[in-house]
């Protein structure tokens, strides 16, 4: 019987785990769904615990947000910087922390978007490196960190343009590889 009640609380826990970690996914799936469709800042600040931080990093690095009251804030500019964005969500990596309360996901993200001038359409290669935690029972986004690795207009794509800024519109080129040291890299034989 001792046996059969062990196993049943290890079920118990993997299916808590199982769980926790699919709560955290649908909880990203709405956060992209709201920024994306909602657009509300509200909604989108509901998304997120008391304290919570949204950081940028990378390219990205100036803009941050710490508190619900300075997201809420982000969010409200969001939609006239970005009209349009349309973020898939790729590759989810969630780890619960042992007692459930904490978790920790990463997720690849490709996002179409629309600049504030309205007519550059651009790629958005990033990654999502977020805490979670239970907040009255219900998973919240704790610090959200995107990273951009590319941001680059949709007709030039990343092989010639690396980044262009979303506040700005400056352009920056993708870098040339450096040929190895003692190799001619203007491509001619030898």
């Amino acid at each position: 019987m001792d046996d059969l009640r062990e196993r049943l609380d290890g079920m118990e826990r993997r299916l808590e785990r199982i769980e926790a970690e699919r709560a955290v996914e649908q909880l990203m799936h709405r956060y992209v769904h709201a920024i994306d469709v909602i657009k509300d800042a509200e909604v989108t600040a509901g998304f997120f615990a008391p304290g919570a931080v949204w950081e940028g990093q990378g390219n990205l690095k100036d803009f941050r947000a710490e508190g619900l009251d300075e997201i809420r804030e982000m969010f409200r500019g969001n939609p006239s910087m970005l009209p349009f964005t349309a973020h898939f969500l790729t590759n989810p990596v969630v780890n619960v922390s042992s007692d459930g309360a904490e978790a920790r996901g990463r997720w690849h993200a490709l996002e179409a978007a629309t600049l504030f001038d309205g007519e550059t359409a651009v790629w958005l290669i990033a990654h999502y490196d977020n805490d979670f935690v239970k907040h009255h029972g219900e998973w919240r986004i704790a610090r959200l960190r995107f990273e951009d690795r590319v941001i680059c207009p949709y007709e030039e794509g990343w092989a010639r343009t690396r980044y262009v800024s979303p506040v700005t519109l400056e352009r920056v080129a993708q870098p040339r590889p450096v040929a190895p040291e003692g190799q001619d890299d203007t491509g001619d034989c030898p």
